[in-house]
């Protein structure tokens, strides 16, 4: 009961945390002010079983509450109420699945923005027996089915969630939740920001992980040399039914990366670079965004600058240069680094891409793989300001006859380039830069289908990651009508979504990330109820209004969405430093899929005392809608696109929406993995499809708005033997047929 007081070794909390009586009951809250926060510690009996912990908070103002341990990532989610969300003014519940690490356990309630108290009005833990597997009796008369599933963005985390201190017990547990909610499509980092996950054969690898041991002491390990795990891993889902994507957060390769000239002077003279030429007269040296620390080479460099001082601040500029020479100039914004379209950057991707067919498209699990379009990944520009170089502008001229009128010898001859391009022949430019993607991604296709014909490529479109970090950070001028639509500015990038809509196994997911509105980026990413209007809603606008992107994305075969569970950040004073080496972690953390790790470090991020129990804190934290607006996204999906697939997730499983996502994806998996035709001339707020196939009639209703609606089908005969594919159940029918629908 948390208006109940406790002493100090079970509750703790900040000044200004109080019980009030609130329009939903009586409850605790925290300081509307970032990072107040209060908590609770509990003990369970078994360790590494299943548990739940059921959470009642109020839904009767803005909020945006973090919940977690205050260590680890097993018990994290966030909740936003409030703004576009309606309040319900009542108790929701919250029930977040996790498997504790250790026996004394933390459940932490933090505020994260200005005016947005965290609060709690109780909470209940639960040991369950077991995570059963979704019932599949209700399957599809169709062979092919729907995809939902769970995607990832970051690898790092596996040791620090899930209650995983291993690969082994965190796949076990990824299996147990993807059977256990019906998500049987499971896409995960093959290749991050510094290359590939995987022991290639032509690129340096490198993977690393946060890993938290039973006595909440951080660490980081890594290596050069990762172990084959993916193998294992899609033997186990051919068994147990699941399937696989790699995903590809392509922004480096390490053979382009050793052999880059970003010598300017040398370029200007004459030079070829296959790294991009900017519109300013720069070279892009490096993707300047947050991605360059995290080479795993870098990690050596620093653990070696720990043999004489206690500590680094990594995040601090520490080391003198990065690896291979790469470098942040202020002179230019986030981009790719290499030229999609020069010889030797194609001729990496394409070799890389085959590798990973040969390798791994034996596994009958493995599906293919997908493209993280961030604004720094190789297979595209980027933004307009990319592409002036030498090669580029050769090829444009041949390919389309247009003269560009300036000196092949100008030293600025990138800028002069950019000048005419964008000015006299923009719309000509544009669609050649992207009948060249086109061409590159049909290239790349074919590389990873040479293994096997049925592979797929899936090129996945970031607006999160993309609009702040080209057109910077989030204002006025970024509103829905001040700037392109989100289909215009991709097509600037390189991406031209009519381009994409009937190519068999390379297909385009649109990118949902729309948290993003209630902060976490910016000047300031806590404002909470001082966000600035201009800046409350952009990502949802465009997600929702923007007509052109959304009619171009249906317009294709197979349109999917891939729902971006992004994360808020409060590091504190984050450091890392050399483990004591009596310490009696090191034979466990040392060791990465067997084998040992080239590095160890201990990590942790330092806040003003508060209270909490441990020293070992971490606070990041990816907010939901509260209630059933968590689902309003899927039901964007399929209401909007007709979408065949949808994936979510971001840094770890989000394990607090168990119900919702079973409900869901029993209804969604069993539909037909083909477009159906719409009914009717109103599509809001509810959406009737049909697909007539082999003499049946398939149809399906979507409510896509937060309140409950009754619905009537009138049929042109009375149907006989309708079946809810979910259920497998034969229901009862009449030529008006009526239906309840809630919300979303």
């Amino acid at each position: 009961d948390c208006t109940t007081d406790y002493p100090s070794d079970r509750y703790f909390s900040t000044e200004n945390v109080r019980v009030v009586d609130g329009p939903a009951g009586r409850y605790r809250e925290a300081e509307g002010k970032p990072l107040s926060r209060f908590g609770y510690r509990f003990q369970i009996e078994r360790v590494g079983k299943p548990h739940l912990a059921l959470i009642r908070f109020p839904d009767d103002k803005r909020r945006f509450m973090c919940a977690m341990d205050g260590t680890t990532y097993d018990l994290t989610t966030g909740i936003f109420t409030g703004g576009a969300q309606p309040l319900s003014g009542e108790m929701l519940e919250v029930e977040q699945v996790f498997w504790p690490r250790w026996k004394d356990c933390s459940l932490v309630f933090m505020t994260w923005g200005e005016g947005e108290p965290a609060a709690a009005a109780s909470i209940e833990i639960w040991e369950l027996h077991d995570l059963p597997p979704v019932d599949d009796s209700g399957a599809s008369l169709l062979a092919g089915r729907r995809q939902i599933g769970i995607q990832y963005e970051d690898p790092c985390g596996i040791g620090a969630a899930e209650g995983a201190m291993n690969r082994e017990e965190w796949l076990d547990r990824v299996i147990e939740y993807s059977r256990h909610t019906g998500q049987k499509l499971f896409a995960y980092p093959m290749a991050w920001y510094h290359g590939p996950l995987f022991p290639s054969q032509r690129e340096p690898a490198g993977a690393l992980e946060i890993v938290v041991t039973p006595d909440r002491n951080q660490y980081l390990r890594w290596t050069t040399q990762p172990e084959d795990w993916y193998s294992d891993m899609l033997q186990r889902f051919e068994e147990e039914g699941l399937e696989f994507q790699g995903a590809l957060t392509l922004m480096r390769l390490g053979s382009l990366m050793e052999a880059m000239n970003i010598d300017l002077d040398s370029i200007k003279a004459g030079m070829d670079t296959f790294n991009n030429m900017l519109w300013n007269d720069h070279v892009q040296e490096g993707t300047r965004d947050w991605t360059t620390l995290y080479n795993v080479r870098n990690f050596n460099a620093i653990s070696k600058l720990l043999e004489t001082r206690p500590f680094v601040e990594p995040y601090s500029n520490v080391l003198p240069s990065m690896a291979y020479g790469e470098k942040s100039n202020p002179a230019y914004h986030t981009g790719p680094m290499f030229n999609p379209l020069h010889p030797k950057v194609e001729e990496a991707i394409l070799g890389f891409v085959r590798e990973i067919g040969e390798r791994y498209g034996k596994y009958r699990a493995f599906k293919g793989i997908s493209f993280n379009m961030f604004a720094s990944s190789m297979p595209w520009f980027g933004s307009i300001h990319s592409g002036y170089d030498d090669t580029t502008i050769q090829l444009f001229k041949e390919e389309t006859g247009i003269e560009v009128p300036v000196d092949a010898k100008d030293p600025e001859r990138f800028s002069k380039r950019y000048q005419f391009l964008t000015y006299v022949c923009r719309p000509a430019w544009v669609s050649w830069r992207c009948w060249k993607i086109h061409g590159l991604f049909t290239r790349i296709r074919q590389a990873l289908s040479s293994a096997r014909s049925d592979l797929r490529v899936t090129v996945t479109l970031w607006d999160e990651t993309v609009i702040p970090n080209t057109l910077g950070p989030v204002s006025a001028s970024h509103q829905i009508g001040a700037r392109l639509s989100n289909y215009e500015l991709y097509r600037e990038a390189g991406i031209d979504l009519a381009l994409y809509d009937d190519e068999p196994g390379l297909e385009v997911d649109l990118p949902m990330g729309n948290p993003r509105d209630r902060g976490g980026h910016g000047p300031n990413p806590a404002a909470g109820v001082n966000t600035p209007l201009a800046a409350a809603s952009m990502f949802r606008d465009f997600e929702f209004l923007d007509a052109e992107t959304l009619a171009a994305a249906h317009n294709h075969s197979k349109p999917g969405l891939f729902i971006f569970n992004c994360w808020v950040e409060a590091w504190g004073k984050h450091i890392w430093f050399k483990p004591d080496p009596e310490d009696p972690n090191l034979p466990t953390v040392s060791l990465m899929d067997g084998k040992p790790a080239e590095g160890v470090l201990r990590i942790n991020s330092e806040y003003p005392k508060d209270g909490f129990w441990w020293d070992s804190q971490l606070r990041i934290t990816p907010p939901f809608p509260a209630g059933p607006h968590f689902l309003e996204p899927y039901a964007h999906a399929v209401a909007e696109l007709d979408a065949c697939r949808i994936t979510r997730g971001g840094l770890f499983l989000d394990k607090a929406h168990t119900e919702a996502i079973r409900g869901f994806a029993s209804a969604y998996r069993s539909l037909p993995d083909v477009k159906f035709d719409t009914v009717g001339s109103t599509t809001d707020p509810v959406v009737v499809r049909q697909l007539r196939h082999d003499g049946q009639l398939f149809f399906y209703i979507i409510n896509r708005d937060f309140y409950p609606l009754p619905v009537d089908l009138k049929f042109t005969n009375d149907p006989v033997n309708i079946q809810d594919l979910a259920t497998g159940e034969t229901l009862s029918g009449s030529s008006v047929w009526s239906v309840d629908l809630g919300p979303y």
